[in-house]
């Protein structure tokens, strides 16, 4: 071994943490292959194979699990020690790179990003918004944001509150075709549906009455991966669109869509903060999270 083991360690843990040398140079601020060099230095003193390697991700061998559990607390306590003395008394600094959906970006982060930015002149944001999947470590993301369930456990997941939906429709569309008093009837009318880029699949309507949950599958003229442009063409008459509340609250409040099915809660999918496991995020990553987490209300 030699005298100053410990930077082979750290990038060890990280490694076999997040199961990717991209992801723990990501989280270390290296290079993937700096990362690569000191494990495998860190093999070579051990006289052991630590990964398996593969394209994208890195496996644990038996040996490097039991290395892993042996010196995984190492690595947290120091790090323990060095973020309570590089916080204090500091302000946020640095590049913070970041991914949301298109449309929460756009209607509730964008509105409110500009106060967050003047009250922290060090931080740089880079906010892409897209509804695809985002992987963190090949896209050098330091958080975003997650529709649906996050199975990875790699990542640490912050819920934001219940996503609410609303079913609604334009005056004009409902004097033509009619207003539905229950879910089954929205298969005689043309629903307006919503592709998650995730699945390639329309969303499902979910509904909620007396502890009876309704699903239904919207069949209609129209299908798009752009809520936005959904919203538009009901204000236009072509359809009975569900949306999230934040993208139709002005068309309702202005009288361009009317609320139907009431009676019913409508629940969009969990929506999720996601970021790289580490004992002490970055500070500029912990604030722009309480800074999401404190949008909830505007969903």
């Amino acid at each position: 071994m030699t005298a100053d083991p410990f930077p082979g360690i750290a990038a060890f843990v990280r490694a076999a943490e997040a199961r990717s040398f991209t992801a723990a140079a990501r989280l270390l601020g290296v290079t993937p292959s700096a990362i690569s060099k000191a494990v495998s230095r860190l093999e070579a003193e051990l006289g052991v194979r630590l990964f398996n390697r593969g394209r994208r991700e890195v496996a644990l061998t038996g040996d490097g699990e039991d290395f892993f559990r042996q010196c995984r607390h190492l690595v947290h306590a120091a790090e323990d020690a060095r973020a309570g003395l590089a916080s204090s008394g500091r302000e946020a600094r640095g590049t913070l790179r970041a991914c949301v959906p298109i449309s929460f970006g756009q209607f509730v982060v964008g509105p409110a990003l500009s106060a967050w930015l003047a009250h922290h002149p060090g931080v740089k944001v880079e906010l892409m918004l897209t509804d695809r999947y985002a992987d963190l470590g090949e896209e050098r993301l330091d958080l975003a944001m997650r529709l649906g369930e996050v199975p990875d456990s790699r990542l640490v997941a912050r819920a934001m509150p219940p996503h609410r939906f609303v079913t609604c429709a334009a005056p004009a569309y409902l004097d033509r075709h009619g207003t539905p008093e229950s879910p089954a009837d929205l298969a005689r009318h043309n629903c307006l549906a919503y592709v998650a880029a995730t699945t390639g699949a329309p969303r499902v309507w979910h509904f909620v009455r007396g502890g009876e949950a309704v699903k239904v599958r919207p069949e209609g003229p129209f299908v798009t991966d752009q809520a936005a442009l959904l919203v538009q063409l009901a204000e236009q008459g072509c359809g009975i669109v569900q949306a999230p509340r934040y993208l139709v609250r002005d068309a309702l409040d202005a009288g361009r869509l009317l609320p139907l099915l009431t009676e019913y809660a409508t629940v969009g999918p969990p929506l999720s903060i996601v970021y790289p496991q580490a004992r002490h995020p970055a500070l500029r990553v912990r604030l722009f999270v309480d800074f999401l987490l404190g949008l909830g209300d505007r969903l």
